[in-house]
Parts: C-alpha cells; structure tokens; sequence
C-alpha cells in the first residue's frame, strides 16, 4: 500500500495533459455511470445493449483501462448519448 507521501509525490509528477487525459476521462465514465443508472439499466444489461461482456462495461465504468473508440460509441449509442468533440 501506497503511503501518503508516496501518493502525493505520484500526483504532482504528472504532466498538465496527463492531468487533462485523466479529468476528461472521469467527466466521460462519470456521465456513462449516471446515463446508465437513469435508465435503470445493470452493467451486464448494458453490455447485453451493446454487444459486449459485463465485464467490458465493469472495466470502462472503473477507468482501469482507456476503452477502444468503437467500444465507447457501442455504449453511447446503447445509451442513446452521442460522443462529440468540442474546441478547448
């Protein structure tokens, strides 16, 4: 296990865009997570939506992983939500 000092040393040595990676993934998973919920949908459901494994969902739902495009489009659309890009 991690000491605070250790973790604190771990988070000030990341780079601004890897800062800026890591918040819009969370903003993205986050808004997955609350789609999902409100339509009362179970991750293995969702999979089921979108033609993958629960475990699949579990893995984007956690962020352990950065998902492929194509997996997140299978989502969004499951969940009819549109992945857009948009200048900083």
């Amino acid at each position: 296990m991690k000491t605070w000092e250790q973790a604190r040393k771990d988070i000030t040595s990341i780079s601004e865009a890897e800062k800026q990676e890591i918040l819009q993934m969370a903003q993205l998973v986050a808004r997955i997570i609350e789609r999902r919920q409100a339509l009362g949908l179970t991750q293995k459901q969702l999979a089921e939506r979108a033609g993958l494994k629960q475990e699949a969902v579990a893995r984007l739902e956690s962020a352990r992983t950065m998902p492929r495009v194509d997996t997140l489009l299978r989502v969004s659309n499951s969940l009819n939500l549109q992945l857009s890009l948009t200048a900083q």
